[in-house]
């Protein structure tokens, strides 16, 4: 069985090393070009989520950037979660796991922290035409 590369459709640059991409699979890959590492990869059901979801996580930006006591944690699906805290001035997007009590979710090194300046420009591209056409059948997780 050969696995073949989804070519890259479109890519967005959010700063200097920070980009949003999509490929022909509708795979969102939020990454670092310094390291490959730092990435979240969200397929058009848990993108379709995260967009919708993107004035709720405004709002809870707002909080935490007046230093207002902040725990927002949101599931879009894929074990894959957005949580913003006071603590840290992030909007994460990060990869889940439980452990075998199937109790508690732990977080994994797979995702990415994105700066609140960051995530308003992950907000800019969600509403760029070209992004919003591939979406606009798909359904959210």
């Amino acid at each position: 069985m050969t696995h073949v590369s989804a070519k890259v459709k479109f890519s967005y640059p959010l700063n200097e090393s920070r980009f949003v991409s999509m490929d022909d699979n509708k795979d969102v890959t939020i990454g670092d070009l310094n390291t490959i590492a730092k990435r979240a990869l969200l397929n058009a059901p848990c993108w379709v989520k995260l967009v919708e979801e993107m004035e709720e996580i405004d709002k809870v930006v707002e909080r935490a950037a007046m230093l207002k006591l902040t725990k927002y944690k949101f599931h879009v699906g894929d074990n894959w979660f957005i949580s913003i805290s006071d603590e840290l001035p992030f909007v994460d997007i990060r990869r889940w796991y439980q452990r075998g009590d199937g109790i508690y979710l732990f977080p994994t090194l797979v995702g990415i922290a994105l700066t609140f300046i960051q995530w308003n420009q992950l907000k800019e591209v969600a509403k760029l035409e070209d992004m919003k056409k591939e979406f606009e059948d798909a359904e959210p997780c």
